[in-house]
């Protein structure tokens, strides 16, 4: 599966890095990394807000057993998409494959995935496997629900990953000096996957859609220095939109 992510709605055409607002100092976090997976889903006949929290309600019951997801979260269309993402985040490569192997193989699991697709019809056969490198630290950040814009990119002639890690280096920087105030942190994906048309993924991640464009009017205003940086290394599609929502969270429990 390749997170190809087109534009269906572009705010700004020329910004790499949408919305930037204030948050914490991690200068250092760009060089964390995980294991996640992202899963092209649909919506079913009788999705509704109320079928869907049955749904997660239920997939948590049968994934409690792996430990080793730490992570998971959903995205639903903003801008005109025809369909979602699940995301899964790991403890490692390994962990997935063993807990993959798990589902595929019990009973109850693949009972309860056939049953669902009434609501929400992911593809098990299309998991998409990335290198997440996260942005900055916010504690702040309420992940029950938030807003995502992302960008899909490609390398300009002659750059790397490592200029796309010195580059995260420099905007959290600027994110400390020049953001909003609002709660924001963003992800970096790079595909395992050498048939990926991209060579990485950027995510923006606030708690809603009016922070966002209170940050991309700030970024426009004051970003234009850190913008030329980007644009000297990475071309990007225009962005889309996301309504995000967090499923599972091992990592504050």
């Amino acid at each position: 599966m390749n997170l190809t992510i087109k534009s269906f709605l572009s705010i700004f055409t020329l910004i790499f890095v949408i919305s930037c607002s204030n948050t914490m100092e991690d200068n250092d976090a760009a060089q964390t990394v995980y294991f996640n997976q992202f899963i092209p889903c649909k919506a079913g006949p009788d999705y509704s807000a109320e079928t869907m929290e049955n749904f997660v309600a239920e997939w948590n019951e049968l994934v409690a057993v792996y430990d080793e997801m730490v992570w998971a979260g959903g995205y639903a269309p903003a801008s005109g998409q025809q369909g979602g993402w699940w995301e899964l985040q790991w403890s490692s490569k390994e962990a997935a494959d063993v807990a993959w192997e798990s589902w595929l193989s019990r009973e109850d699991a693949q009972e309860w995935d056939q049953s669902s697709n009434n609501v929400l019809e992911c593809d098990n056969t299309q998991v998409g496997d990335f290198d997440f490198h996260v942005g900055i630290n916010a504690p702040d950040f309420d992940w029950t629900s938030f807003a995502t814009a992302s960008l899909a990119c490609r390398f300009t002639e002659g750059s790397t990953q490592e200029d796309l890690m010195a580059d995260m280096a420099l905007f959290n920087e600027w994110v400390a000096d020049n953001g909003t105030g609002d709660p924001y942190t963003y992800g970096v994906y790079l595909p395992q996957a050498d048939t990926d048309p991209y060579d990485f993924y950027w995510l923006n991640w606030h708690q809603s859609f009016d922070s966002m464009e209170t940050g991309d009017i700030n970024w426009l205003e004051n970003g234009a220095d850190m913008q030329a940086v980007f644009d000297s290394h990475a071309v990007c599609d225009d962005p889309q939109l996301w309504n995000t929502a967090e499923f599972k969270n091992e990592l504050s429990s």
